[in-house]
């Protein structure tokens, strides 16, 4: 509602990619989801799965990250994620994605609800509790909202299993809710899910008469869900086998700060999502939960879990928010159990495991909401424990406490915000409250259910306001690259960031994965970005804090051979990043101005050539350091050039200029200038409706001039140019820029497949075949990672593959006619798509079987 309302997007897309232009600001500051992983992964990544679905091909691979990677292997993009991973082919597809996963956990827990005998408006509210929790609100986790909703429907499939007569009913439940929460692609949420619901069985045996029945029902289930999912785990564990994940994963002993408790019990107590004043302490704090419940919320949980009616729920409920709160805020003894646990060492468990305490919380309020009396002793009880608990959350998210070393500046902005959550939370308190104690059995259920779920829907509603005014996607960049590269790739220092090379079909060595090929990783920190090496080796992307990007510059100048064996043809870059040396005149900082160049207006600099420019050969390009007025700018600036009685000139499109830089003009013919020669530029706004500016020098050189079309000279001013002195250029050329990106092409690079041995004419080439016409035996190389799973065949028969540079495809040809296809599958994905389609006639076989049968 406020999206539509404000006309504002919580589109990743907008923030995330970096290859879109004329996004307007946010109302509130911050972010609308707590983890830009939303983005680069599951709509970068998941926007390709969807893509491959639609065009009938199994999303195994991804061809445009790195120097290709396994898609559905990487997991979290959730690639066989069907139905739902489809909605991610639309641009927009993120946001209805969440919209019907909130739907699905919806239904899924009033259903759950309903089946522990609470009364429809009870069930109802609890059901509108989840749709609306916390987790939805911050999105913490690039796939954990697709693992949400098979949580109350596995907890429902147990709780069938208990029953006679359903048998038939549980085991479908079961297996579609383990299924679907390992094909949700999120392993970690659904790991921890799964204690949740092993603890849900073991109190529910000991109160169920037939317990063998009960426990062979949830196995039934729980094995036919494994063979659900069984084509994506054979996919995920053969590429982790390839990987370091679980070595460098190794979290499970990191423990949240207690004052992470702040944004629990009063969200958004330490400002909107993904905002820090400067201190990543705060944005791990405040964002390290996943999720929250709030005051009120815990007010009638507590009552929930003082009612007596089905305590072994109860006990279990409440054991298992102990525990969730001792791991997060590491107790050591919870935290030392549980950690004993298979895996455990490797979750993330104080991010993840916020959707199972959520319900827990929601399903102790749903008991309370469905009580047939106020319970007015045990509400002065939860009301004593919620203030406690209240003011220790105040009293450790104190703006003033020594603790957060903050500037008077940042104690006042945190202290505003404390007084609004607290303040929210009071007045949901007390409406709830006496909403609670004033009305019948019948009416408290509607009005204290309804302020609930209008409190949840506001708390939701928050990081909307951090959505941004919709841009444009730069489409002629994006072109620019999808006309030129084919099967070349692209190198990116800055623009289009990680993954959205994948969105937009544009193969780009960059990328952002975990888990990452080990053989890949290696090549990068020896041959291509040594300084990747001090981050994640998941993480290939410059520049990334805190690296600068003249060290992302200079490593891809001092290891130019490798990116050109990788057949990377194109570098982008920010405008103003210099892949060619230059000189820039004046070369200083100085104090600045801008001078508003309308249509038709001038500025001619006359001056005498310093001694740098001995560096130069024969100029055939130029920058005139300008500012577009945020991208506003439009026509053509023309800039000539003239010494020695020669002039040279050229025009440029100011639809590709940056703001705040070097806007580079090619000049024809090529002009030399020497040392100690006079000569003059004259820069003209030669069409358009919106002003240029030129910035202006404070310069005091009285061998200069600036003088502008009317003859007004402007005294100690100077304008900065900016010229190629011609290292590197046989290596980078300048051949594109607009207001985002400029693309340099890298000459000598490799094509995608290249011979060697007799001579051989490669035709019809694609990504995954080609024709090779050899004279006598060679060897072809495919610059596509060597890994487990590709097969080649020459004419229909198969050829082995080997490992070219430690990370590329190698096969041998014949003389004659090569027909090569090659395909790529994970290994021993045949067993698994037969106990996949095992599981699927095994669901079927029971759905139809009579339930006397079943049972």
């Amino acid at each position: 509602m406020p999206s539509i309302l404000f006309g504002l997007s919580s589109n990743p897309i907008w923030v995330e990619s970096g290859a879109v232009v004329g996004v307007g600001s946010p109302i509130l500051a911050g972010s609308p989801f707590d983890d830009p992983n939303v983005g680069w992964t599951n709509q970068a990544l998941g926007h390709l799965a969807a893509q491959d679905w639609l065009h009938g091909r199994i999303p195994w691979w991804n061809p445009y990250s790195g120097i290709g990677l396994p898609l559905a292997g990487e997991m979290q993009p959730a690639a066989m994620f069907l139905p739902f991973v489809l909605l991610l082919g639309f641009q927009g597809g993120i946001v209805w994605l969440e919209l019907s996963l909130q739907v699905f956990a919806g239904i899924a827990t009033f259903l759950l609800l309903r089946r522990l005998d609470l009364g429809r408006v009870s069930a109802l509210a609890g059901a509108l509790l989840f749709e609306f929790n916390g987790t939805f609100a911050s999105v913490p986790g690039e796939t954990i909202l697709n693992v949400m909703p098979f949580l109350p429907l596995l907890l429902l499939g147990i709780e069938y299993a208990r029953a006679p007569g359903e048998a038939r009913r549980a085991i479908i439940v079961v297996a579609l809710a383990i299924g679907g929460s390992l094909l949700a692609g999120f392993p970690e949420a659904a790991y921890i899910d799964g204690l949740m619901a092993l603890l849900w069985t073991v109190f529910r045996v000991f109160g169920t008469s037939n317990r063998l029945r009960f426990l062979l029902r949830i196995g039934v289930g729980g094995v036919i869900g494994l063979m659900l999912a069984a084509p994506l785990l054979v996919a995920f564990v053969d590429f982790s086998a390839l990987t370091n994940v679980f070595q460098n994963h190794t979290i499970g002993g990191v423990a949240l700060d207690l004052r992470g408790l702040g944004p629990v019990v009063m969200p958004y107590v330490y400002g909107p999502l993904g905002t820090s004043l400067g201190s990543n302490l705060l944005l791990t704090i405040s964002g390290g939960t996943g999720g929250y419940i709030g005051a009120v919320f815990l007010l009638f949980a507590i009552i929930g879990a003082l009612i007596e009616r089905d305590r072994p729920i109860v006990v279990m409920l409440v054991l298992w928010l102990v525990l969730c709160a001792g791991k997060t805020f590491g107790f050591p003894p919870i935290m030392s159990a549980m950690n004993l646990l298979p895996f455990m060492k490797d979750t993330e468990f104080f991010r993840y495991s916020s959707p199972s305490w959520e319900l827990a919380v929601i399903i102790l309020i749903a008991r309370a909401l469905d009580s047939p009396n106020r319970q007015s002793h045990r509400y002065l009880i939860a009301l004593a424990g919620t203030a406690v608990i209240l003011a220790f959350a105040i009293d450790l998210a104190w703006p003033w406490a020594r603790a957060w070393h903050w500037s008077d500046a940042n104690r006042m902005i945190m202290t505003k915000w404390l007084l609004r959550a607290a303040g929210f939370q009071f007045i949901a308190l007390l409406a709830a409250s006496i909403a609670w104690l004033t009305s019948d059995a019948g009416a408290r259920r509607w009005r204290v259910g309804g302020i609930l779920v209008l409190y949840s829907m506001v708390l939701l509603a928050v990081p909307q306001f951090s959505g941004v005014k919709p841009g444009k996607i730069d489409h002629a960049a994006i072109n620019y690259l999808k006309v030129h590269t084919g099967l070349d790739r692209f190198y990116s220092l800055g623009p289009i960031q990680p993954n959205y090379s994948a969105y937009f079909a544009i193969p780009n060595i960059n990328h952002n994965y975990l888990p990452v090929a080990l053989n890949w990783t290696d090549f990068v920190e020896k041959s291509l970005f040594p300084s990747v090496a001090s981050q994640d080796g998941g993480i290939f992307w410059a520049p990334f804090p805190p690296m600068q990007i003249t060290t992302a510059v200079n490593d891809l100048q001092q290891h130019v051979a490798s990116y050109q064996f990788l057949g990377v043809h194109y570098v982008i870059a920010s405008p103003g990043v210099q892949l060619t040396s230059t000189v820039s005149m004046p070369d200083q900082e100085a104090t600045r101005v801008p001078f508003q160049l309308n249509r038709g207006q001038s500025l001619t600099l006359d001056r005498v050539a310093p001694a740098i420019m001995s560096r130069l050969g024969p100029i055939s390009e130029i920058g005139i350091f300008q500012g577009n007025y945020a991208n506003t700018a439009t026509g053509r600036l023309a800039v000539k050039l003239c010494a020695n009685h020669q002039c040279s000139s050229g025009t440029a499109d100011l639809a590709h200029s940056a703001d705040n830089s070097a806007f580079r003009v090619n000049l024809a013919p090529p002009i030399t200038i020497r040392p100690g020669e006079r000569f003059s530029v004259t820069v003209s706004h030669a069409s358009g409706s919106h002003p240029d500016a030129i910035w202006l020098w404070s310069h005091p050189d009285a061998g200069q001039t600036l003088v502008t079309g009317t003859g007004q000279v402007l005294t100690g001013r100077t304008i900065q140019l900016v010229f190629d002195t011609g290292a590197n250029t046989r290596d980078f050329q300048h051949v594109y820029s607009d207001h985002l990106m400029n693309i340099w092409r890298l000459h000598g690079a490799d094509p995608f497949y290249t011979t060697a041995g007799s001579a051989c004419s490669l035709h019809d080439a694609r990504l995954n075949r080609v024709v090779a016409l050899c004279d006598g035996p060679a060897t072809l190389t495919r610059r596509e990672l060597f890994m487990p799973g590709w097969h080649a065949t020459i004419n229909h028969q198969p050829v082995p593959i080997r490992v070219d540079h430690q990370i590329a495809q190698r096969i041998r040809l014949h003389a004659g006619r090569n027909g090569i296809v090659f395909h790529f599958a994970p290994p021993f994905v045949g067993f698994a798509w037969i106990g996949f389609w095992i599981g699927v006639a095994a669901l079927l076989l029971i759905g139809g079987l009579p339930r006397a049968i079943c049972d």
